[in-house]
């Protein structure tokens, strides 16, 4: 099926949404039409037109948010199956998929593929006709295109070798012969989607700036954050090509998105992992009881605020709404909530993992575990990320909610791995540490080295040079290494000087390694400053792939980031031993069976059947 759009004269992001998912009729939107053909002249006349076909692949998108969500996290380490979870995620979790498991079908990526490859066609012929102005026309094609290679990432990271194709789809029966066109490998997939997308015309962190037609407020929601995140995904492009340079470019443009905003506390948090949002906190020191864990207050709350409110928008960078009043709603209630199905739970193996560690305050777990799922009146470990955001009442009558897909905190562990894979791993490890100062300060030196102690302009002012002491190199500018954080007593001189770093944001010790030393003394209250950085880049490598666990546990990034960094080592094992380890901890009988399965490379695809 393909979708139809019709006029409409006031925007309702859920309406729009809701009737691209529901498979009936939308007087307000649009619909999809069973019929064989495409007509497109009665489709793309105005701007109003085109911004409804974006809009539309955008509702069909969210219906792909429990799909990505199963495939990227229960294929992984940190996610288990319940007793109440059915054959097809039995199968998911086992890594014995068969051809008719509907969460393996890839027809529902190129179903919106071939919608978005016709949109791109006909976008170019509506500029061409004086029917999208030039800024009209670079935003809307931007944004496609960069949902089609996220779209097509996806296929690579699941299925392997698959279809690329760019041209328009003329006939429904076209889908059923995808099956025999020629594929693409997943390597040059990669290549291909960087070329496409390198030099888009609209690269703006934000898919459309303030004053679009697609920018509005409505049912209690913003469309803001609604459409791709384009330097997120040509980002992670670059990392799995091993572009390090370009993906640290790349991502730094995101964490720089506000450099350039005059409201300076604004400028100071959006994407910087800082003082004021998101903290995990403690109401009394040193007593895991006093542990904040709200709603509207706290790291917690990050994934509950509505996203109208700027301390929401200051960590999401990509995230897709469910409404209560149109069908299908949020998958998720069903999917982990105990007044739904409760399929599926966090695995042991992250539940250890987060109980292994001890924070700042001496107590024995990392506080971000209980942020992340509460134990229920029975002992039965509940995913909350996913259903924080849906209200009050948990029930299969309630279809509201969200799918938060990308933040800050993804985007920082990214750039650290790729920093870190580029030679500046003292860079990826203050920022997934205790942020900059803490790194990077030397201060004024004593003849034999000592650090003499002066005021915080003298402390901060080489926090943006590469080395030590006398040996120092400073980053340019236009470097994506360059992070100033400089500060005197009274006056702010760079936005990074409140970077506390993803573990300092958590209240977690700094990582420990043999290669760093630290001088002696306190200054500033920042503790010992390092004096001494030589870490090994595959060590650094694992404490960052460990972090991106304990932060971003669930959030469909785990079998991708498992999978990029096997590959690049070229070492099966590191992704095997994890998947191994969840199912040996969850008395798997197959799990031994499976890690020999996962040794060999082509067995992390899916099979590519379309249905």
């Amino acid at each position: 099926m393909f979708i139809t759009y019709r006029k409409y004269s006031k925007y309702s992001l859920w309406a729009i949404l809701a009737c691209s998912l529901s498979f009936t009729s939308c007087k307000k939107a649009l619909d999809f039409s069973p019929e064989d053909k495409l007509d497109s002249s009665k489709m793309y006349n105005t701007l109003a037109d085109a911004d409804a076909v974006v809009l539309g692949i955008y509702g069909q998108v969210a219906g792909l948010g429990e799909r990505y969500v199963v495939l990227n996290e229960l294929r992984a380490d940190l996610m288990d199956v319940t007793q109440n979870a059915n054959p097809y995620l039995q199968q998911v979790s086992n890594h014995e998929v068969a051809e008719d498991n509907p969460y393996a079908d890839p027809s529902a990526f190129y179903k919106i593929i071939f919608n978005c490859n016709d949109a791109l066609k006909n976008f170019k012929v509506m500029e061409r006709q004086g029917k999208l102005s030039n800024t009209e026309f670079n935003q809307r094609y931007s944004d496609l295109a960069m949902l089609r290679a996220w779209l097509y990432l996806q296929l690579g990271i699941h299925f392997g070798d698959v279809p690329y194709i760019k041209n328009t789809i003329e006939s429904v029966d076209e889908i059923k012969s995808l099956e025999n066109y020629p594929k693409t490998t997943f390597d040059h997939l990669v290549d291909s989607l960087i070329n496409d997308t390198k030099d888009l015309p609209y690269q703006d962190p934000y898919a459309y700036p303030t004053g679009s037609t697609l920018v509005f407020t409505t049912d209690g929601a913003s469309t803001q954050k609604v459409f791709i995140s384009k330097a997120h995904v040509l980002g992670e492009l670059y990392l799995w090509k091993g572009n390090y340079y370009e993906a640290a470019k790349t991502y730094k443009r995101l964490l720089s998105a506000e450099d350039n905003n005059s409201d300076i506390n604004y400028l100071f948090n959006f994407n910087r992992i800082g003082w004021s949002y998101f903290n995990v906190s403690f109401a009394r020191a040193q007593e895991g009881s006093s542990l904040v864990n709200s709603l509207t207050a706290g790291w917690r709350s990050m994934f509950a605020l509505s996203n109208t409110v700027r301390e929401w928008n200051s960590e999401w960078n990509w995230s897709i709404p469910y409404h209560n009043s149109f069908a299908p709603g949020n998958p998720f209630i069903d999917l982990f909530s105990k007044s739904g199905k409760y399929a599926l739970k966090p695995s042991q193996k992250v539940i250890d993992l987060w109980n292994s560690q001890t924070n700042n305050a001496g107590i024995p777990w990392d506080p971000r575990s209980k942020l992340s799922y509460e134990v229920a009146a029975n002992g039965d470990p509940v995913i909350t990320k996913f259903t924080d955001n849906s209200g009050d009442l948990l029930s299969l009558l309630n279809k509201g909610g969200r799918w938060n897909i990308n933040r800050a905190a993804g985007a920082h562990l990214r750039f650290a791995e790729a920093a870190n894979r580029d030679g500046q791993g003292r860079l990826a490890y203050a920022l997934a540490n205790w942020g900059l100062i803490s790194t990077f300060y030397y201060g004024a030196f004593t003849k034999d080295g000592g650090i003499i102690p002066g005021n915080f302009f003298e402390l901060e002012s080489e926090i943006t040079y590469e080395g030590f002491g006398t040996n120092r190199t400073t980053f340019a500018e236009s470097s994506p290494y360059y992070f100033d954080a400089r500060d005197n007593a009274s006056i702010v001189r760079g936005v990074w000087y409140r970077n506390s770093g993803i573990r300092g944001r958590a209240t977690m010790p700094r990582w420990q390694f043999p290669g760093i030393e630290y001088g002696p003394g306190t200054v500033s209250g920042y503790g010992r400053m390092m004096t001494a950085f030589n870490v090994p880049q595959v060590d650094m490598e694992d404490k960052i792939v460990e972090e991106s666990a304990l932060e971003l546990a669930f959030e469909g990034e785990r079998w991708s980031d498992l999978m990029r960094i096997a590959k690049r080592r070229h070492d099966p094992a590191f992704l095997a031993d994890k998947v191994y380890e969840k199912l040996l901890k969850a008395n798997n009988p197959k799990a031994g069976a499976v890690r020999s399965k996962l040794m060999d490379m082509n067995n992390w695809y899916l099979p590519f059947k379309l249905r």
